[in-house]
This record gives C-alpha cells, structure tokens and sequence, in this order.
C-alpha cells in the first residue's frame, strides 16, 4: 500500500515532535514507522514540486512521516487542527513521494518522537463512561 507522506517544516525538531504529534492526538491519524529528517534542499524541491511556488521562509527543521490515511482526509484534518508547523501532504502520486520513498532508508530518524498513547477523542471517550460509571454524566 502506497502510505501518504506529510512533510514537517518547522523552527526546530521539538516543534517538528509536536506537529506529529498533534496530527495523532488531534487529528485522529496514525504515524506509520519512524518519522525521518531530510534535508533543507529536498524538503524546499518537495515544496515546490508540490504547491507550486518556492518557500517564502526558510526552517531549520526538515521531517518526513507516512500517516495511514488518504491525502484528502489528511488535509481536512490538518485545517481543523492547526499544529505548530508548517505541514505539506505528499499523495502517493506525487513525483516527490517516488523520491522519498526511493530514499526513505537514506534519512535519518527523528529522536525523540514517540506518538501519544491515545487521541483526543478516544480520551474523551474513556472520560466520559469513567463519569458515567460515577453517576456525574
């Protein structure tokens, strides 16, 4: 299965952690494998190749990530969430998805990164029939 990438651009790899990690918790997303750092140049080719236009600021942190779900879903989620990055998503029929993915083994791993145990929702769901239980609800 050909997984949608998201590109993360942001001032540094904490910030980058916590977009991922907003996309999982808020967005209801999972990150498949281990997101990977990329370079400033590919990261700024993969920008354009995708919108269009060259970036208009410059970052000092570059990661790679494939979610588990399709790249529309991704988008609509990402404008309800609003992280702290700059978020790109790559489809999988994107020339620079085949070149990530030809050198995805090449990058290294973002340290540090470890998704949130649970989503948003799936915390409000366990809070409210722990209330419920209570009586409180």
């Amino acid at each position: 299965m050909r997984n949608t990438i998201v590109l993360v651009r942001a001032d540094d790899f904490h910030k980058a952690s916590v977009a991922l990690s907003d996309l999982v918790r808020y967005g209801g997303m999972k990150i498949l494998g281990d997101p990977r750092i990329i370079s400033p140049a590919l990261s700024e080719w993969i920008f354009e190749e995708i919108s269009g236009e060259k970036p208009r600021k410059r970052f000092n942190a570059h990661v790679v990530a494939q979610v588990d779900l399709p790249p529309a879903k991704v988008i609509g989620r990402l404008m309800d969430i609003h992280p702290p990055a700059h978020i790109l998503v790559i489809p999988p029929d994107e020339n620079a998805w085949e070149e990530l993915m030809r050198s995805w083994g090449s990058f290294k791993k973002l340290k540090g990164f470890h998704p949130p145990k649970k989503t948003k929702g799936e915390e409000i769901t366990e809070w409210k029939k722990r209330n419920k239980r209570l009586g409180d609800f």
